[in-house]
């Protein structure tokens, strides 16, 4: 009975090291996704934001606020 005990406990072991070994590749395929993701986010955004800044910057001479 001990015998087969310890089998369980050695195979449940087995199993939980090479699910942390995929948890630790799927958290950095997750955060390679999420780098890309800003990038193109930060690529995209540029044109809408540097045209705000431009018409904040009129709208601020306009109003003579230095």
């Amino acid at each position: 009975m001990l015998k087969a005990y310890s089998r369980a406990r050695a195979l449940i072991n087995s199993v939980r090291t090479e699910e942390e070994g995929a948890n630790a590749v799927e958290y950095a395929l997750v955060l390679g996704l999420v780098a890309i993701a800003l990038v193109v986010a930060a690529i995209g955004l540029t044109p809408i934001l540097t045209t705000f800044v431009a018409e904040i910057g009129t709208w601020m001479d306009a109003q003579g606020v230095s």
